[in-house]
């Protein structure tokens, strides 16, 4: 894509309970975009620092996400680029962020932290993701749904996520009364699914559809070995040699055209009269043998 202009999308992941695949979804959806020619910017506002060991930055090692929010650092000077995955800088995070109240004036307004910064990485960046921690009252959280106008809610097909999502929906609903009226639920995206377990599914996925009409992405991810072993490597799995052969690969590539099709035909969408998503020219080519491989790999060495 690379146009001139950055879109300049601002993009919340979370879910108010932890372990639900929020910090993979923000990962490998940054991940697939940037493969496809965008320009993403991962900020890691997790005070375990998720998404910072997700890809392979070892904590402590820079400074990121602490000094963004409590200082006049500037953007650039904190983004880590060197052996991200393509198209894709993130600003790390380290566990020093849980005590960034402190170092806040007492007449600063916390949910404005981040409004500057993220004033100037929409002039840089086409998607910006915002990997939040799973606590709704850490500043970090508040900020993030206080300035970004798009949230993804990451849950995993288990009642106990289904739970985090209603809390999270709460706030949301909170913070559009109060501070970002324009902040929208983008969609939801159900993680480690088990094929097997489909009644589970079609039941949280029914009570989905019926409190979010709309907002679940039709692209879900598999449950697979291959994610947390990449994970534990530090390392995505678009920046494996055999990416193309992986069916969980694909299938965040997959969503990451979902939601590029909301994001920029945002009206549409919220006014529920948004058409399908066309697949054709992320799959095309994947009926030769190495064609869908060939084909991206050609996209990510243009972008």
């Amino acid at each position: 894509m690379n146009q001139e202009k950055p879109l300049g999308i601002t993009i919340a992941v979370g879910n108010q309970k932890g372990g639900v695949g929020k910090t993979t979804n923000s990962i490998h959806l940054a991940a697939a975009l940037g493969l496809r020619g965008y320009r993403c910017l991962v900020i890691d506002l997790d005070p375990a620092a998720g998404a910072t060991k997700h890809l392979g930055i070892p904590v402590n090692s820079f400074a990121g996400s602490l000094e963004l929010m409590s200082t006049e650092e500037s953007v650039e000077n904190l983004v880590v680029s060197d052996n991200m995955p393509t198209g894709v800088h993130l600003i790390p995070s380290r566990p020093q962020l849980s005590e960034l109240d402190g170092l806040l004036s007492k007449f600063a307004d916390r949910t404005k932290t981040l409004d500057r910064p993220i004033a100037r990485t929409r002039q840089v960046y086409d998607f910006i993701f915002l990997d939040t921690a799973p606590s709704a009252a850490a500043i970090t959280t508040v900020a993030a749904y206080s300035t970004a106008e798009w949230f993804v809610l990451s849950a995993f097909p288990h009642p106990l996520s289904l739970a985090g999502l209603n809390e999270a929906l709460r706030d949301i609903a909170d913070v559009r009364k109060h501070r970002n009226p324009n902040l929208e639920i983008l969609g939801v995206v159900f993680a480690n699914v088990d094929g097997r377990a489909t009644r589970l599914r079609s039941q949280l996925e029914t009570v989905v559809q019926e409190v979010l009409p709309g907002r679940q992405f039709e692209t879900s991810i598999s449950q697979a070995v291959i994610v947390p072993q990449t994970s534990g490597q530090g390392t995505t799995l678009f920046q494996r040699d055999n990416y193309a052969d992986i069916g969980v690969a694909m299938q965040y590539l997959r969503l990451s055209a979902e939601v590029e099709h909301r994001v920029t035909h945002r009206e549409p969408f919220l006014a529920g009269r948004l058409g399908p998503v066309d697949y054709g020219h992320l799959f095309d080519a994947t009926k030769a043998p190495g064609g869908c491989a060939d084909e991206l790999k050609k996209t990510a060495a243009n972008s």
